[in-house]
């Protein structure tokens, strides 16, 4: 059995060796994209031999005696070994052994930023976190509160693109400048979002990253059961929904009078 990671997202950005050498967990095969191919397209596997040796042959060149050492299995693919693409993952790795901090220096920066966040919405009692693995962030919302995603409409309109509760990334090309203006929108943001009423004010006696919200959301924003979740019906209008028991997986309207 062999054990496989994703390191599409991880894999160069949280360090040299991605996730496995974060968390210090060696995999039989992983596979790679994004930050390795420099902007280009680009998917890469890599692994032990014992795997990869079925799509070359194992250890052999062109131009000699030499010949693929062991049976290949059929590998084919319109853009496989892309020279550009190829070329630019080449000089990102060159870049990355260059600059072996790199990941590192971007990390400490991301969590410099998310603390200063974290810090002015614990001041302003805000329903909201912003968690962090290295350069990668993200905001964290309480589900019961109802268009929690209007923040990320708000951080648009400043300038900030952040899909609704998606993964965010620093890179090397964000500037001190640049994190500064993140900052400066996402407390503006927040500001708006409380008054406004889309955030309730949470209890400042409170751990504000936990605390349950029923308490002080506004009453349209309180959901009319337990574990009810906020959606839209069939004609785009905002709806109620709860798991569905008659099939799992699955949420129903809640009707109301």
């Amino acid at each position: 059995m062999a054990l496989i990671f994703d390191e599409v997202i991880t894999g160069f950005r949280l360090g040299p060796r991605g996730a496995q050498g974060h968390f210090d967990i060696p995999a039989d095969i992983a596979t790679y994209g994004k930050i390795i191919g420099g902007g280009m397209p680009i998917g890469v596997i890599g692994g032990k031999s014992k795997y990869m040796d079925a799509l070359d042959g194992g250890q052999w060149r062109y131009g000699d005696d030499s010949s693929p050492e062991v049976g290949v299995t059929y590998f084919a693919g319109t853009f496989v070994r892309h020279p550009l693409a190829m070329a630019a993952a080449n000089a990102v790795l060159d870049k990355l052994i260059a600059e072996p901090s790199i990941q590192q220096d971007l990390g400490n920066k991301t969590a410099a930023m998310v603390e200063q966040m974290n810090l002015y919405a614990s001041q302003r009692h805000a329903p909201i976190k912003v968690v962090n693995c290295q350069s990668l962030f993200r905001f964290k919302i309480p589900q019961d509160i109802a268009y929690e995603e209007l923040i990320f409409t708000l951080l648009r309109e400043k300038g900030i693109h952040i899909w609704d509760a998606r993964p965010c990334f620093l890179t090397t090309a964000h500037s001190d400048e640049d994190i500064a203006a993140i900052i400066k929108a996402f407390e503006e943001a927040v500001d708006e979002m409380l008054s406004l009423g889309f955030f309730p004010e949470l209890d400042p006696s409170k751990n504000t990253n936990t605390q349950n919200t029923e308490e002080t959301a506004p009453l349209q924003n309180t959901p009319p059961v337990p574990g009810a979740r906020l959606g839209k019906d069939s004609q785009g209008k905002p709806a109620w929904f709860i798991k569905d028991p008659e099939q799992p997986g699955k949420y129903r309207m809640l009707e109301q009078n």
